[in-house]
Parts: C-alpha cells; sequence; structure tokens
C-alpha cells in the first residue's frame, strides 16, 4: 500500500494541474493527508460511493498521463543518473553522461 501511496503523490506532483479542482481535492485529502473514505465523504458533502468512484477514476488517469507522457518516469531515471554520476570513475562517467543526453533528446536507452 504505502509503494501504490507513494506513486499516486508522486503522479499528483507531475500531473495534478491537468484534474479538476474537485479531483485535485479528493485525491489530496486522500493521499496526501490521509482522510478516509468517509471523511472526506463528509467533508465534501458526497456520498461514500462517489468518492470511491473519483479516486478509481483519478488513479487511472493519472496512470494513463505517465504511460503516454511519462514525466515521473523520466525525472527519475534521470535522478537515477544523476546519482550513480556521483559515485563512478571516469569512465563510467562518460558513458552515464551519454545515456543522460541521448535521454533527454528521447532516444530509448535499454
Amino acid at each position: 500500500m504505502f509503494d501504490k501511496t507513494r506513486r499516486m503523490n508522486d503522479l499528483l506532483d507531475w500531473y495534478e494541474e491537468l484534474l479538476t479542482q474537485h479531483q485535485r481535492e479528493v485525491m489530496h485529502m486522500y493521499y496526501h493527508d490521509d482522510y478516509s473514505l468517509r471523511e472526506i465523504a463528509e467533508v465534501l458533502s458526497i456520498s461514500h460511493n462517489a468518492v470511491f468512484d473519483i479516486i478509481k477514476r483519478v488513479e487511472k488517469l493519472l496512470n494513463t498521463f505517465e504511460e503516454k507522457i511519462g514525466a515521473l518516469d523520466f525525472y527519475q531515471k534521470n535522478q537515477q543518473m544523476i546519482s550513480d554520476l556521483k559515485a563512478l570513475n571516469d569512465e563510467s562517467v562518460r558513458a552515464i553522461i551519454t545515456t543522460f543526453e541521448n535521454n533527454i533528446k528521447g532516444e530509448k536507452n535499454e
């Protein structure tokens, strides 16, 4: 559950501006503030089922955004490369830099 919560929070950080204000509010209450479905329903004066539906729909939407845009994956890969750069020797650093440059250009590095 923690991994899913962390991933949803990361996706929200990247894509929340693509959501409606209502969707952002529900998702922040659920994932950032750790409200229960019942608490969200009471605060927003909507049904428990409506909260559940919004969360499931937005989770799917955020995952679709990431599949199509890939901003979070791109950021995470680059952060990992930066960490790797700090720990490697000069020859290895050049290889990582080449991979980094290709990644920025949008080339696949598998």
